[in-house]
């Protein structure tokens, strides 16, 4: 009778081979922290958009005037008919717990770590230190970027670009979290 089955160097040439398929695909299941991260970058910029359309919808309930409102006990200006893109007021309109000032010179170079969302806010489209981004050419806009990151390539904004006819513009960059 003849036995039949796997001989030890088959087994581990299989072993083998199954180990180097985990080195090559574990990464990209095991660091999913950049993929959360890249997700509420997202839900931020989500929430500004609501917030900022709620912020409008109560301007044009007061007359539509642009005169500052009351929002949920703060008080919100508007340039150019929008929000003025300030981190004070945005703190007010997502509503989170963020320090009242983050700025510092080096934002661009130095990472986040006060709490768990740094901004920075009425940065002109002039700053060089800004990322560049398509249609920034007038007006200022507000920044907000997770703890552990510079402001580089993973960041929510608003920018109100301060003319009456231009939408302002309220999005994301997720490439690098």
């Amino acid at each position: 009778m003849k036995n039949s089955g796997f001989t030890l160097i088959e087994l581990v040439v299989v072993i083998t081979i199954l180990g180097l398929l985990a080195i090559v695909a574990a990464p990209r299941f095991i660091d999913l922290s950049g993929d959360a991260k890249g997700s509420v970058i997202q839900n931020i910029s989500g929430n500004l958009t609501t917030a900022i359309n709620f912020a409008l919808l109560k301007d044009q309930i007061a007359g539509g005037t642009g005169e500052p409102i009351d929002y949920n006990g703060n008080t919100i200006t508007f340039i150019a008919g929008n929000p003025q893109p300030d981190a004070t007021q945005m703190r007010y309109l997502l509503e989170m717990d963020l320090p009242a000032t983050t700025f510092t010179s080096n934002w661009s170079t130095i990472a986040c770590k006060n709490s768990e969302f740094c901004l920075v806010g009425n940065r002109p489209f002039s700053d060089n230190s800004l990322p560049p981004i398509d249609d920034f050419n007038t007006g200022t806009g507000v920044f907000i970027w997770p703890k552990g990151y510079i402001l580089g390539d993973c960041f929510a904004y608003y920018l109100n670009l301060a003319k009456d006819d231009i939408e302002p513009i309220v999005d994301y960059v997720d490439t690098g979290c």
